[in-house]
């Protein structure tokens, strides 16, 4: 605790008097000390291999890409499968102790039952390049792409896919599992599943609430079949107990009218749609719960007609990343204890906001963070956190204008380039604690 000088509290007398004790309790809560994480934390980032790899050739992404001049096409994207080595090497210099990416199914069976062994050992020597640098890897199975022969067979929205997706979980885990030990089957299923078959933004651009369901149905058993299936591959090959999730997008969600029950009601209702249902239907089929967090939803009225539920950001000119998306670092609180119900470790596999303001980056990172604390000291079981996104990416249908990168790319020449947040995040990585003085990025006394 800070000293009290007498002179000072003197000075500070008003002629009705002062509870000097009050003082001293007021000037002990605007103490601000360094917030240490739990010892063996996870200190990371995320990628995903459409996003950085580039000329993924087989998927129904880049086939989607180029039939129209009108969508950003992913090309090179950041060139990754050269560079990975050189990524890796910044990582570690951030001190990170763990890094998420994802496997490119399409790469590893390019045509229906056929395996390139090749793509097989790139992702083998992705594995031992973090493995070398003391990284510990964070494998997604499928992160939004498919290959371009199963979109064809009908994709998400057939049955078959359970079937098409298990084979090739089979084939990659007995390939990769002895390396690794934390899997994600799959990124935001309910994300694909509105943007390909609802809101028809993403391939295969439908539109029918009943394809959504469907296909998020066979994600959810698809889930459960992948998790089966890594556990008892580990069990005959004797490599320990695996770790098994999925990388939820979850969403925090705010309502104008508190006393409406009928908005209540909604608001109870779209909380457990994107936060509790695919965890509902597959319960017994998770060892961690990984969330990605970027979205705080106000619901002010609703709007059957147009489907408009949720109050843009914008509308009360709010603070916002640079693709709209609500600043509000409350909201990753309120999700992590939430999802504490569940009573499995939970990790934050995402988030991170684009912009090409690094004073707002470094607010961002240190004003969420703080939360991810927080929720920690409320009992939350959080055993790490994955920035989005080690660096700059193709933001799917959003293209390459979007900055989420801890280390900025020169698209022309992929010069990487550390930002100022990657030195603070360095720091944090470093120190496994947010340090007193980084409090001043929220307006808070260093002193």
């Amino acid at each position: 605790m800070a000293k009290i000088n007498k002179k000072q509290i003197k000075k500070l007398l008003t002629p009705q008097g002062v509870n000097t004790r009050a003082l001293r309790r007021s000037i002990r809560l605007k103490f601000h000390q360094t917030l240490y994480f739990p010892k063996d934390f996870f200190w990371g980032t995320s990628t995903s291999s459409h996003q950085v790899e580039g000329n993924n050739i087989f998927n129904d992404w880049w086939r989607w890409e180029t039939q129209s001049k009108k969508r950003h096409h992913s090309g090179k994207a950041c060139d990754q499968k050269k560079y990975f080595e050189k990524d890796f090497e910044m990582a570690k210099k951030m001190h990170q102790n763990a890094h998420r990416f994802s496997i490119e199914w399409s790469r590893i069976e390019p045509k229906e039952g056929c395996w390139d062994l090749e793509a097989v050992q790139y992702y083998k020597n992705i594995i031992r390049s973090l493995r070398k640098k003391h990284i510990e890897p964070f494998v997604t199975l499928h992160h939004f792409t498919n290959p371009a022969w199963f979109s064809r067979k009908g994709g998400w929205d057939c049955a078959s896919s359970q079937f098409y997706f298990s084979r090739y979980v089979k084939f990659i885990v007995e390939e990769l599992g002895h390396d690794v030990h934390y899997w994600m089957t799959i990124n935001e299923p309910l994300v694909y599943s509105t943007m390909s078959y609802l809101a028809g933004l993403w391939p295969p651009e439908k539109k029918s609430y009943w394809l959504m369901l469907k296909s998020y149905r066979n994600l959810i058993r698809a889930h459960k079949k992948a998790y089966r299936l890594i556990h008892s591959i580990y069990k005959k090959k004797l490599w320990g107990k695996p770790s098994v999730g999925i990388a939820s997008n979850s969403v925090s969600i705010y309502s104008y009218k508190k006393h409406s029950l009928f908005n209540w009601f909604f608001a109870l209702i779209s909380d457990w749609i994107w936060n509790h249902s695919f965890f509902t239907f597959s319960r017994r089929y998770h060892d961690f719960i990984g969330i990605n967090y970027y979205f705080h939803y106000r619901v002010r009225g609703l709007h059957f007609q147009t489907l408009r539920f949720y109050l843009e950001a914008r509308q009360e000119h709010r603070e916002m990343t640079s693709v709209g998306w609500e600043v509000y670092p409350q909201g990753i609180f309120d999700v992590l204890v939430d999802l504490n119900s569940y009573k499995l470790p939970i990790f934050v596999t995402e988030n991170g906001i684009a912009t090409t303001n690094e004073s707002k980056r470094s607010r961002y990172l240190i004003s969420y963070l703080k939360e991810v604390y927080h929720a920690i000291q409320a009992g939350v079981d959080v055993r790490g956190y994955f920035y989005w996104s080690l660096i700059d990416n193709f933001e799917w249908e959003k293209g390459f204008e979007p900055r989420f990168g801890l280390i900025g790319i020169n698209y022309r020449t992929m010069r990487r380039k550390p930002r100022h947040a990657a030195l603070l995040y360095s720091k944090i990585c470093e120190n496994n604690s947010i340090p007193h003085s980084f409090l001043k990025y929220l307006g808070h006394s260093v002193r």
